[in-house]
């Protein structure tokens, strides 16, 4: 049985609103209200909904790169906002994320060989030469060879690009990975490369994924389980083929009918 690797409760993101006057009454962007669920290990668990629907939140919020409003976080039972900066740095090692945009992640003024060995250094792991050859082994699985080393972002296409991001995620070996719309900028034969990459590569590091989209046709081929989105909540949750045959609430309803006709 699948042990849980992620347990989400209650967990919310409010976000203030600018009062026009002083004296009105303060408002909140309630990006994620109130949502719960458990991920576990080995699965791609994916969170669909439309654009606001509050799935790139929640993403972030699951490695930490924003902090949540109220609710906990639980790694392998363990409630990470009671880490130490000490535990924290450690956990960092087992979560990564990567982001729609490779542009946005990748330092335009950096080679790639510098992507790929900052983590590395920064967690001080291994010397130059060790440090070079799990570079080189990561490029090599994620289908590519050290004539990239020496390249620059603009010099990749957007499929390369992908790839040195998902290299630049499980260089440092981690556990957990958050794909934020991870093909939605690729052309359809680029992202069927791209999925079979990360189906691949969750086989060989024993990775758990949060696959983030709104193109449900990915979604299905890719995922085990699935959570709909709407503003800020989870409507609906269950295996995949289950709620894409038949859905409960009203707006997974309408969301899924696209892909039923």
């Amino acid at each position: 049985m699948k042990q849980p690797l992620i347990k989400v409760e209650n967990l919310k993101k409010f976000y203030d609103q600018r009062r026009g006057k002083f004296w009105e009454q303060a408002s909140y962007i309630k990006a994620v209200n109130g949502i719960s669920f458990t991920l576990y290990e080995g699965e791609s668990f994916g969170l669909v909904g439309e654009s606001g629907s509050g799935k790139s939140t929640t993403g972030q919020l699951l490695v930490q790169l924003i902090q949540q409003t109220e609710g906990e976080i639980y790694f392998k039972g363990e409630d990470v906002s009671s880490f130490s900066a000490k535990q924290l740095k450690a956990w960092r090692k087992e979560v990564q994320i990567v982001f729609q945009d490779p542009f946005s992640s990748l330092n335009p003024k950096k080679t790639v060989q510098w992507t790929l060995d900052e983590p590395l250094a920064l967690h001080k792991l291994g010397d130059k030469a060790t440090r070079y050859k799990r570079i080189v082994q990561t490029l090599h699985d994620v289908g590519l060879d050290e004539s990239y080393l020496s390249r620059y972002p603009h010099e990749l296409s957007g499929g390369q690009r992908q790839r040195i991001a998902i290299a630049a995620a499980i260089i440092l070996k981690p556990q957990f990975i958050v794909i934020d719309e991870g093909v939605s900028a690729l052309d359809v034969s680029v992202q069927a490369q791209i999925l079979n990459l990360l189906k691949d590569l969750q086989h060989q590091y024993q990775l758990t994924y949060l696959f983030i989209s709104h193109d449900l046709h990915v979604v299905q081929y890719f995922c085990d389980r699935i959570a709909v989105m709407y503003s800020g909540e989870i409507v609906e949750i269950g295996e995949t083929e289950k709620i894409i045959q038949s859905q409960q609430h009203p707006y997974s309803k309408s969301l899924f009918s696209i892909v039923n006709h």
